[in-house]
């Protein structure tokens, strides 16, 4: 039985902790959170009764034994203080668990993931195979079924991927298939017009990434925990790698992540990427260095 700590203060926060207690997969799960009576702490204890998995407040205890923490936000995402309150409640919770003998893995469930898996791994010292976020899984989810859909195809014939971060995706065009055909030669241009499918994927794919992720990010986060279990997934996480820290395909099993192989785009699509890194590295440079970022 997996003992999962959910922490944050957020409807996403909630949203994570209800989904994993109503699972058949057996879970463990304490929360941790500046407010716990804002959290619906309460209702979430009722929420345990009806299933077989069990529920607490986290202490230092729980922070010291559990097998993975899923940070999530702290606060609503876009406000003003968000980025500065979200890297002090993170450093504080790692700091604690840490502090208790914290030796499992780091789940990052909030937005920027890239710059919050960084902190997250800075923070803990714990090895980079074992704090990842959640990444692309969602927006590769809609450019597959987007495909599948307009060409009338089965889902499980696409393969598509959608790298970088949730709110900078990049399409990598170049590398999606239809069975063992190439994607690109398939949208053949219609009456001198691009392929409604190029607009499509990333329409598609802006409106998850403005969705509410306390609708959205639940199923994705156990879809991960059971990959931990043992369950194996392939899917685009977000990790720290020698080139920046970015959501990439990744293998996840009970061992943490680790690629199968690199995926390389096109030259637009790698320079793409490369211009997210360097933005993202020269915002983790502001704040290493305690200027605005």
């Amino acid at each position: 039985m997996q003992k999962i700590v959910v922490c944050g203060q957020s409807r996403a926060t909630v949203a994570i902790t209800a989904h994993l207690l109503r699972q058949s997969q057996r879970f463990e799960v304490a929360l941790a959170a500046l407010d716990l009576e804002a959290l619906e702490m309460a209702s979430l204890a009722v929420l345990s009764t009806l299933g077989a998995n069990q529920f607490a407040k986290a202490t230092s205890k729980t922070l010291g034994e559990a097998d993975i923490l899923v940070i999530t936000d702290y606060g609503s995402y876009g406000a003003n203080d968000w980025r500065e309150q979200m890297l002090a409640q993170m450093r504080k919770v790692i700091s604690n668990a840490m502090a208790a003998g914290f030796q499992g893995k780091i789940l990052v469930a909030a937005h920027e993931d890239g710059l919050m898996t960084y902190f997250a791994q800075r923070f803990s010292g714990l090895a980079k195979t074992v704090v990842f976020g959640l990444g692309t899984m969602g927006l590769t989810s809609c450019f597959e079924k987007t495909v599948a859909t307009a060409l009338s195809v089965p889902r499980a014939a696409v393969t598509a991927y959608v790298v970088g971060g949730l709110m900078t995706p990049v399409y990598v065009w170049s590398r999606a298939y239809v069975a063992a055909t190439p994607l690109l030669s398939l949208l053949q241009p219609e009456a001198g017009q691009a392929h409604p499918l190029l607009s499509a994927v990333p329409q598609a794919c802006a409106a998850f990434a403005a969705a509410d992720a306390a609708m959205l990010w639940p199923p994705l986060v156990v879809r991960v925990l059971a990959a931990l279990a043992g369950e194996v997934l392939l899917a685009p996480l977000t990790v720290i790698t020698a080139r920046g820290t970015y959501a990439t395909p990744m293998l996840a099993d009970a061992d943490g992540v680790r690629p199968l192989a690199d995926l390389t785009g096109a030259e637009a699509e790698e320079a793409a990427l490369e211009t997210l890194l360097a933005d993202q590295a020269a915002v983790i440079t502001a704040i290493e260095k305690g200027e605005p970022a």
